[in-house]
């Protein structure tokens, strides 16, 4: 068992070394100045055992996802990663050297990816294994993405494929051939925030958001925000070679990849007049960018091109309550 101030000391103080000599842990509390000319952007998301991750998921995926859903949020706003603090309940099955090891190097490779260093943070013991990260980035002043700016006519994209974090999550709780969703286990386990694709739509984007409760789910967030409403071509909605042969197999299951979640891929709108200078920006990403509906007036989401001519689902995604 490791004691609190070892435990710090070990495994997460040179996390603060990830991107700069100059920040360490130790103090009360971090102090940090903002670059002239930009705002800051604060994100905190927390995942628990069990709810957020299978009990039996490795420590150090457990690690990058807890950093990873965070700096997906900060792509959601057009923002890039500065650094992170990191609160960990531990329970006493966990507060050992092997399991604490790999959980850091988890952390620590996202962190390295973006150069965004640990500054503090807390450890206590619990019942639950939970962590909770919060994430800050700089954003140009004035330049932050919204979910409230969409308009009538705006074009509606996704970037990646949608649905291989819920398809892994099936493979690990259906005890699926692991060589086949290899993939969509990679997408559950260690998502990569679209950092870059973020920054690029920060003047192209009239508004964004992040898929994590579900594609559906989430463009209605972003719908509520802007008080408009979007149809959806089903059809153009991009599915991994995993996702289509089980779609394949399943047909009765055609709206899972549409409301699983978990995918951490960036859903955006962008004005007409923007969309050919978007293809330009985007196509050295090596990310797939795909046009998958159009903001309309009105309200909620219309489906297009669904199965049995369906053109609203009562389940839209995931709820925490």
């Amino acid at each position: 068992m490791a004691h609190e101030f070892d435990l710090i000391r070990t495994f997460f103080q040179p996390l603060s070394q990830v991107a700069t000599p100059d920040i360490g842990i130790g103090d009360d509390g971090a102090v940090l100045s903002c670059p002239q000319g930009q705002q800051l952007v604060v994100v905190t998301d927390t995942l628990v055992e069990g709810v957020h991750f299978p009990i039996d998921t490795a420590p150090e995926d457990i690690g990058w996802k807890a950093l990873a859903v965070n700096l997906s949020d900060l792509a959601a706003m057009g923002a890039c990663p500065a650094f992170f603090s990191l609160a960990l309940s531990l329970p006493e099955s966990k507060n050992h050297l092997a399991w604490l090891k790999a959980f850091s190097s988890g952390l620590r490779d996202l962190a390295e990816d973006h150069q965004t260093p640990l500054i503090g943070g807390d450890t206590t013991r619990s019942d639950r294994l939970t962590v909770t990260v919060t994430a800050h980035g700089w954003v140009p002043a004035g330049k932050a993405l919204r979910r409230s700016g969409a308009n009538p006519g705006d074009g509606l994209y996704v970037s990646g494929h949608i649905g291989d974090g819920a398809l892994g999550l099936i493979a690990v709780n259906e005890s699926l051939n692991v060589e086949d969703y290899a993939g969509a286990l990679q997408k559950l386990n260690r998502p990569e925030p679209r950092v870059a694709l973020g920054s690029l739509l920060s003047d192209l984007a009239s508004s964004a958001i992040d898929v994590s409760d579900g594609l559906l789910a989430d463009i209605e967030h972003l719908l509520e925000a802007s008080q408009c409403g979007c149809e959806v071509n089903v059809a153009a909605v991009p599915y991994s070679q995993a996702m289509r042969g089980y779609l394949a197999q399943n047909p009765q299951a055609w709206s899972l990849p549409l409301t699983g979640g978990d995918d951490y891929e960036l859903c955006f709108t962008v004005p007409a007049e923007k969309e050919v200078l978007l293809k330009e920006r985007t196509c050295h990403l090596n990310l797939p960018i795909t046009q998958i509906g159009r903001i309309i007036t009105g309200t909620g989401v219309v489906l297009k091109n669904a199965p049995k001519g369906v053109q609203t689902l009562e389940h839209l995604g995931y709820q925490h309550f």
